[in-house]
């Protein structure tokens, strides 16, 4: 060997326990900072499961409660044009809008059935006049 080899391998000799101080140290450190993670992982995991199932259902029935109060302070015309709005933004049709048009989409279908009850009112008056007549007899 030569004499810079001897020199180098008798420096790395004598820092060996240095080294492996280091080596150690440094493997303590990087199982400390997983540990870390891990429960930072995990400490995350739980309070969103939490937060999820107890939290959040407590503050959507405390929104719930707040719009019923709100709702019952309103007046019965408020109440109605939010309830005409929603069913308007929602595809929904009013109430009083299917009130005025016939069920049947067809409009001779709907003339028929205004002139059926004429009809038989003129049926039943020749039947009365018939009836006169045979006690007339």
């Amino acid at each position: 060997m030569s004499q810079k080899k001897m020199e180098a391998y008798k420096e790395a000799k004598k820092n060996v326990k240095q080294t492996r101080k280091k080596e150690k140290r440094s493997r303590i450190i990087a199982w400390i900072v997983g540990i870390l993670i891990a429960a930072v992982l995990i400490g995350a995991s739980v309070f969103l499961i939490y937060y999820t199932n107890v939290i959040k259902p407590k503050q959507d029935e405390a929104k719930a409660a707040a719009t019923l109060e709100d709702a019952g302070t309103l007046s019965p015309d408020d109440a109605a044009a939010d309830i005409a709005d929603y069913l308007k933004s929602n595809g929904g049709t009013d109430i009083t809008d299917s009130a005025d048009v016939p069920a049947t989409e067809n409009t001779d279908a709907a003339e028929s059935t205004e002139e059926a009850p004429a009809t038989e009112t003129t049926e039943e008056a020749p039947a009365a006049e018939t009836g006169d007549s045979a006690d007339a007899q």
